[in-house]
């Protein structure tokens, strides 16, 4: 059971990393660009975690004392073993990540398929096998399959659960571990590339002298006041254009991020449009001043979005 429970603990791990993986933004953004590869990967990895739940309650569990409830709990854990493979197999390829079944996977198959997939009329190649399950030898652990074929010819074949699922999981945890360490090259490379280029930098410290010069346009507004503060605030206006083209490049522009980004630019706007026509109706220096101090505040939580995103691109 120790080799059993290792091997589940390793298989959730890697579970996690994989959905760690896709959940993040700048990934799931290009994965579901294609929709029926994205849904094929979720039901892959939703099929995955099952399957692996019903393993490790199998063994947790108290097995039946009813015969019906034997056959149940037998049939499930074959089954659930069938599907685990083929998840596998579909969730590699979603990944473009090479998979095959090995010997002794596919021997899992064909127990399952002679036990419960077709034991009635079981064809193997060019040989026809009726097979069935000895109620008196189901266990915990297994049973024994009796098997009779060419005229009178018959077999009896000891299932062993404990090591047929442990050769399960350790087929499938080498292939999920080989998805898992190319999403986590995809991940290394992505963060290699823009490590060097950090997002605070272009919301540089700076900023806040050409915050205060735009504010002393609108208390002061003198013609030299104004002129410098406009500058100021063009400059501000290119540096968020910088930050949003930077953010697009990394791939870490989701909706609600946009959203705010189009307010803020539309708050640039609105004070631009003052310190060019001081005498509009519309907009007074109340307003004015508003505009502002909602650009500052909102400054404050776009450095702290890029302080962020820079620090994850640091971790290792």
């Amino acid at each position: 059971m120790k080799n059993i429970e290792d091997n589940l603990i390793r298989f959730f791990d890697i579970e996690a990393q994989v959905r760690e993986h896709i959940n993040t933004h700048r990934y799931q953004k290009v994965l579901i660009s294609e929709l029926d590869n994205w849904s094929q990967i979720c039901s892959s990895l939703d099929t995955l975690g099952d399957t692996g739940l019903a393993l490790k309650s199998y063994f947790e569990s108290e097995y039946p004392v009813n015969a019906g409830l034997s056959y149940i709990y037998t049939y499930g854990l074959l089954q659930a073993l069938f599907i685990q493979q083929d998840a596998m197999s579909h969730l590699s390829e979603a990944f473009e990540v090479p998979y095959s079944l090995s010997d002794e996977l596919k021997n899992i198959r064909a127990v399952r398929n002679a036990s419960i997939g077709h034991p009635t009329k079981n064809q193997v190649k060019k040989t026809t096998y009726f097979n069935h399950i000895s109620r008196i030898s189901m266990s915990k652990g297994g049973f024994t399959l009796a098997r009779f074929y060419d005229e009178g010819q018959s077999e009896f074949i000891d299932v062993d659960f404990k090591k047929t699922v442990e050769t399960q999981l350790v087929g499938i945890n080498n292939a999920y571990a080989l998805i898992s360490e190319k999403l986590r090259k995809i991940d290394e490379q992505h963060r290699t590339k823009f490590m060097g280029q950090p997002l605070a930098d272009i919301l540089h410290s700076t900023m806040g002298y050409m915050f205060e010069k735009v504010g002393q346009a609108i208390y002061s507004p003198s013609s030299s006041n104004v002129s410098f503060g406009l500058s100021m605030l063009e400059s501000i206006e290119e540096a968020y254009n910088k930050f949003q083209s930077a953010l697009k490049e990394r791939n870490e522009l989701p909706d609600h991020t946009q959203y705010d980004l189009d307010e803020y630019f539309h708050a640039i706007q609105r004070v631009k449009t003052y310190l060019t026509n001081s005498n509009a109706n519309d907009f007074s220096e109340a307003d004015a001043r508003i505009y502002l101090f909602y650009l500052q505040k909102s400054h404050k939580s776009f450095e702290s979005l890029a302080r962020e995103i820079d620090d994850d691109y640091l971790k290792e």
